[in-house]
């Protein structure tokens, strides 16, 4: 399975990203659960166009009308350059991301390294409408290691976060939230 995160709606002209990419491997005979993260800047084989950039993929095979239009390019993509045949996908944007950590109530992770990032503190960021920030809104925010519960904004901004970390890392953090929301989801009595 293929879980993917995106930037924005597609849009006829405008550029579209899975900036976060994992399979998923389950395994039924022994109950277990395979995660790898496929860094977004990947250069890869992309059929049809040639070398390119893994997170752009997607929005390619859309824009062209490949058969399946961006899971058919992904599924060819991952197949061509890894070997792997993703049979299933899941996708969200920022906004569905957000709704599942807030479905759960929030997640509990444990930060093992200062985190450094912008993070929207002004006015504009709670206005509700996307898109009326400035700079003069973003201030730099550091997540020192600690425990820390996590509402949805936190989170994605953890999970986005790459000021001073490197696409690895995000990649690990981004499974971390993963195994956070399927903890929750667990206790909770929700799964």
């Amino acid at each position: 399975m293929l879980l993917l995160g995106h930037d924005g709606d597609l849009q006829p002209g405008e550029p579209f990203h899975t900036d976060t990419m994992i399979v998923v491997s389950i395994n039924r005979d022994t109950n277990t659960v395979s995660m790898i993260s496929l860094p977004r800047d990947l250069y890869v084989f992309i059929p049809n166009w040639g070398m390119a950039r893994l997170n752009l993929a997607w929005g390619y095979g859309e824009s062209i009308g490949w058969t399946d239009g961006g899971w058919g390019m992904m599924r060819q993509t991952l197949l061509h350059n890894f070997g792997l045949e993703a049979h299933y996908y899941a996708m969200v944007d920022f906004e569905g991301f957000e709704r599942i950590i807030d479905q759960v109530g929030g997640v509990t992770i444990a930060v093992d390294c200062p985190i450094q990032d912008l993070l929207c503190t002004g006015a504009a960021c709670t206005d509700g409408i996307a898109g009326n920030e400035t700079d003069d809104d973003y201030e730099l925010f550091t997540l020192d290691v600690g425990v820390y519960d996590m509402d949805a904004d936190m989170a994605l901004w953890y999970a986005r976060s790459r000021k001073n970390t490197i696409d690895f890392d995000r990649g690990r953090r981004q499974q971390q939230l993963l195994r956070a929301i399927w903890a929750e989801t667990k206790s909770s009595g929700m799964i």
